[in-house]
Order: C-alpha cells, then structure tokens, then sequence
C-alpha cells in the first residue's frame, strides 16, 4: 500500500491559515463541523463541541475507516476486503487547522459554528490513499516537483425546487438565460444565499441564472493548489444546506427533471511558475497558446473517455452530452461551448475550461484526475490535434462515452490514468459505482420507460444525496 506520511504532509499545510482564520480563533467555535470530503464529494465527519475542540486539534477524532466508502444510499461496502478483513476497524480524522473557516450557512447570533476539513488517516498516522483529497494532492505535488503551480476555478451549476421533488423550479417554469428580471421574485433569498457563502470565507464571484427551469450558476474566483477544489466541496455543501433550512431544494444531481436540461461543473484552469509566469501563454503563438498548453491539451484528449467515469460519475451524467451547449465531441478550440476543453486568451494570458464535467462530480478527482492526463501529455510530449472538429472522423478524436458503465471500462483499461490517480483509488471507485449504482438501474430499470420516467427513478436515487 501506498501511503504518505501525515507527519510531512498535513502538518506543513496545518501551518499556514485561510484569510485572517489563525489556530486560536478555531476554538472560539462554539461548534466545529470536521469533515472529509468521500468518494462521491459529499462531506462525511462529525461535529465536536467547543469543550473538545482543542483536543480534537491536536489528536483528530476516531471514524470509521471506510467512511468515504458507502455507495451513493449508504451501501456497504462488502466487496472491499480492506473494511471487512478488519471487521470495519477505525482510522482518523485530523482536522487541517489551515482550512477552518466560519460557517455562516449553520450559525446564529447565539452560536457561532466553523468548519474544518479533514485528513483521513490510518491508525499509524499514514494518510488514507483513498481519500479524494490527497488523491488531488498527491498531483499537485508532481506539479511542485517541476516548480509549477495549478491556478483553478469551478463554474456551479445547480437547480432550485420548492419543496422535496423536482417538480416546482424556482421561478416557475420560464427558460431565461441571465435574465436580471427573473431573480427578482426570490433576489432576497439569494443575496443572503450568496451573502452567506462569502462569510464564510468562499470565493463567490458571479451569479446568475441558467438556460433552464430553476437553474442556476455561481462561478468562484481563482485560487491556488487545493483551494479551488475546498472552495467548490464547501460551496455544494453551503448551498444545499441554506436551501433546505428554507423549505427548497438545491441540487447538484445532473438532470433531476425531463425535460429539463443538465448542470455542468466546468474547471477553469492554467499553470504557473513559481515566479508569475502563466506557461498557458505564448504571445508569439497565432492563439496565444504555448506549447506545454497543447501538450497538456493533447493528454485531456487522449484520455477523454477514461477521464468521463471521474468527470461524470452517475449513470444519470450522461444524459447531459450532446444537448444543449453541453459537449458533443472530444475536442478543443478557441472560444467553443459545445467541445470537451474551451481555451481562452488575451494578450496576457491564456487558460483552459474543462466542460467535460458534470455537477455531480467530486470536485477533487476532477482536480486530481485533469492533472494526471495534462502531465502524461507534456511528459510524452504529445502532439496537439488542430483546434475544432475535424471533416475525418478518425482524426476528431476520442468518441464521448455514452453510459458510466462504458466510462468505467475506459477507466480501467487506461493503465496510465490509473496508476497516476492511484489503482486503488480508481479499483474502489469502480466497484461502488458497478455493484451499486448501475446494478440499481439494471434490476430498477425497464426497457419500455419512457425517458421521464427514467430521469425520475434516477432522480430518487441521486437527488437526496447531490
């Protein structure tokens, strides 16, 4: 087993702090919310009252070591001799002093909360490979390795819904792409939406609504490292739970109603030096692009259809590709809505968005996952296909996987994808999703449903929980 020592990793990021949060403010908290983000980026931890948070600083708190884990609707995992061979044995939640932030969405004026995510550790302090966190983090040490940083940000898609089901979207029933009129029924409601998620110290940046019934986007501002993958947990989080202390229903599920559209969870990235330099640019280059930017484009391409099972890991994703300004095909141009990655350049600088994934993604293995691809492609040096799809059909590039089960075979037979985001990681991930959730539809499903009633007994399985 792979492992990398909390001693050299969690520590030296538990000395540095978010905005002006500093170690002697987290145990004011009159509750701290620890929580590590699982397989499906949902956060699963505990709520340690005041009298223990020093002692859970310092000594993290037992869990459950499979607690990231479960299927989707808490299935167990009994395939995963790991958890079973050890009777379902503890590991250990250390909270990371450097993430803790207020947590506005659950405090009052009579009880102040935080939140804090944590590291998933084996009993001998050894990180958890498994969790999708240090799976992000392991590449973005490859990238520290050649004195390169990742600079991101995520676009969250979502749909508001009065009630519990999907038939009421916020807004009633209009199709109105940013469109300032339609927010004004429920514009309170959001200001304090988006009021709170900036109290707590989130990089919100735009709002807006969607092109379809009840959707809606918050785009982040761009961060650093592993932040733009906290920033997008905590925010799925935030909103959801805002939503339903006030009698709606936000979901990050990717079409929750027919014939409604999809949500998408774009990645804007590009990487730099240690230095300042954006190695995306080159103001030479006719696109302004350089060429590690198309070495890294060239691996996104060539592990596309791997790349699907982690950017779209529900069998309900797959019924967003080609619709809508969603991707029809796995290529790359300038200014594009309908390719897999979107470049955009200025004369001073130059980035890529990533449309491939969907909003039901886990924010880290689309973090972890788009890193690994990018870098086989400046290793190998790859040659980059021009940009736009291409009149030969076996020049245009890897075909868009239609189902997860497809996405899961491409994952597994890609060895170079796998064993850079870890064979564990992605071995655990395809039995979770084979024996649960696609096996759910298999003995759920029927071939004479119309496709309403099948985004509705999808919806049942994945909205609760997204």
């Amino acid at each position: 087993m792979t492992s990398v020592s909390y001693n050299t990793t969690v520590q030296e990021e538990s000395s540095r702090t978010i905005g002006n949060m500093e170690k002697k403010e987290i145990v004011d908290f009159d509750y701290l919310q620890c929580s590590i983000p699982d397989i499906h980026g949902s956060p699963r931890g505990r709520m340690v009252p005041k009298h223990l948070i020093p002692q859970v600083l310092k000594n993290g708190f037992g869990i459950y070591q499979g607690i990231g884990n479960f299927g989707m609707n808490m299935e167990i995992h009994m395939q995963l001799e790991e958890y079973t061979s050890s009777h379902f044995s503890n590991g250990l939640v250390m909270p990371i002093p450097a993430t803790a932030r207020a947590m506005q969405w659950s405090s009052t004026a009579q009880r102040k909360t935080g939140h804090a995510i944590g590291s998933l550790l084996y009993r001998d302090g050894q990180l958890d490979p498994v969790c999708s966190r240090h799976t992000a983090q392991r590449q973005l040490a490859r990238l520290e390795k050649m004195n390169l940083k990742i600079k991101a940000a995520y676009e969250l898609e979502f749909m508001m819904f009065e009630g519990e089901d999907a038939s009421r979207p916020l807004g009633g029933g209009k199709k109105q792409f940013c469109n300032m009129e339609l927010l004004d029924e429920h514009v309170d409601f959001f200001m304090d939406l988006l009021d709170s998620l900036r109290r707590s110290g989130l990089p919100v940046e735009f709002f807006n609504n969607e092109a379809d019934e009840g959707q809606y986007e918050i785009t982040m501002e761009p961060r650093d490292g592993l932040e733009p993958a906290d920033a997008a947990f905590l925010a799925r989080y935030g909103i959801r739970a805002f939503s339903r202390r006030r009698g709606y229903s936000a979901t990050f599920m990717t079409r929750p109603a027919y014939p409604q559209g999809a949500n998408g969870f774009h990645l804007n990235h590009s990487l730099w030096t240690r230095d300042g330099k954006d190695v995306f640019f080159d103001a030479a280059d006719p696109l302004k692009l350089s060429l590690f930017a198309r070495q890294w484009i060239a691996g996104l391409l060539l592990h596309t259809p791997a790349l699907c099972a982690l950017y779209c890991p529900t069998v309900n994703c797959y019924q967003r590709f080609n619709s809508g300004m969603a991707p029809r095909a796995a290529y790359w141009a300038v200014e594009d809505r309908v390719g897999a990655f979107r470049v955009k350049t200025s004369d001073s600088g130059a980035y890529l968005e990533n449309r491939l994934p969907s909003s039901a993604c886990n924010p880290y293995l689309v973090l972890a996952a788009t890193v690994a691809a990018g870098l086989d492609g400046v290793e190998r040096q790859l040659e980059c296909p021009q940009p736009g799809p291409l009149a030969d059909s076996k020049q245009a590039g890897p075909l868009l996987p239609k189902s997860l089960a497809e996405a899961l075979e491409y994952l597994q037979k890609d060895t170079v994808l796998r064993e850079a985001v870890g064979t564990k990681v992605v071995d655990y991930f395809t039995v979770l999703k084979r024996d649960f959730e696609i096996k759910h539809f298999e003995d759920n499903a029927t071939a004479d449903m119309s496709k309403a009633e099948r985004v509705e007994l999808e919806r049942k399985y994945y909205m609760p929980y997204l």
